[in-house]
């Protein structure tokens, strides 16, 4: 068995509550060209993990010295990364800026809180740009990274991103044309919506709207809520109550209405329904 000579020198995670798992898929990581000039000069090598990345070296010195030694001979003072989504609906299901073009900004010297595990959650900076190239930079200072050494720990640092809320709206449109009576929206939780009221779609069509009531409901890749179109109808005094659509849909990220008149911006999800 060949034992490696290489130690870590950090580790990054990055958690998304909008996948079941938390892991935060679809980010392809890169180091910038100044790190990656000293990664190739000074044997450092960077490992992917199913949640982010870990930096390793095989330098025989502390990593006080290594860091002191790369600040010297090149001049710079941090490790330097680039992260960029293949994820294609990563904006819509994500809690960012509805309205605004811009990048995240991370870095090790800007600690949201420590974890009891000693880990360290990063805060971001959100900062305007004409283009975003980028889904976020990260920069993790040499400095941190010795004062992380120096109380003997190997410093991990989490990046976490929440998924967007919305106000899910459900549009029943009767093809059937039969007589529905008295609809309503039911599931086994405290959740109520509020309609239904009559709308014109942009298509020409007739709908009942039922909406969200005083609050919001967050984005998930996998289906967290049960809800069912109830119809309620009254025969010889006697009214009854049948299921005319059983487990209606959860919201798609890529179906979003914004209401930018409202500060900040309501973000609805919109749903067609036929019955």
């Amino acid at each position: 068995m060949i034992k490696s000579n290489f130690y870590k020198v950090f580790d990054v995670a990055v958690t998304h509550t909008y996948f079941l798992d938390t892991i935060c898929k679809g980010l392809l990581y890169t180091a910038s060209e100044e790190t990656t000039y000293i990664m190739k000069r000074f044997s450092l090598k960077l490992k992917l993990t199913r949640n982010g990345f870990e930096l390793y070296t095989d330098a025989k010195t502390s990593l006080e010295h290594l860091l002191n030694y790369i600040t010297t001979t090149t001049g710079e003072k941090a490790f330097k990364f680039n992260v960029i989504i293949q994820e294609p609906y990563f904006y819509q299901f994500t809690n960012l800026p509805i309205n605004q073009i811009g990048i995240l900004e991370y870095t090790s010297s800007l600690v949201s809180s420590v974890t009891t595990f000693g880990t360290i959650i990063l805060q971001s900076r959100f900062v305007p740009t004409e283009e975003a190239d980028k889904l976020f930079g990260l920069t993790v200072n040499f400095e941190d990274l010795i004062s992380s050494e120096a109380n003997g720990e190997i410093a991990c640092y989490q990046i976490n991103f929440e998924a967007r809320a919305t106000k899910w709206e459900y549009y029943i449109i009767n093809k059937s044309h039969q007589n529905l009576g008295e609809l309503s929206i039911k599931s086994n939780t405290d959740i109520t919506f509020g309609g239904p009221d009559t709308v014109r779609l942009q298509n020409g069509e007739t709908a009942q709207l039922f909406s969200l009531e005083n609050q919001l409901l967050a984005l998930s890749e996998i289906p967290q809520y049960h809800f069912n179109l109830i119809s309620s109808t009254e025969k010889n005094g006697t009214t009854r109550a049948k299921t005319v659509f059983k487990g209606l849909p959860n919201p798609n990220p890529n179906v979003l209405q914004v209401n930018t008149k409202v500060s900040p911006p309501l973000v609805a999800s919109l749903m067609y329904v036929y019955v």
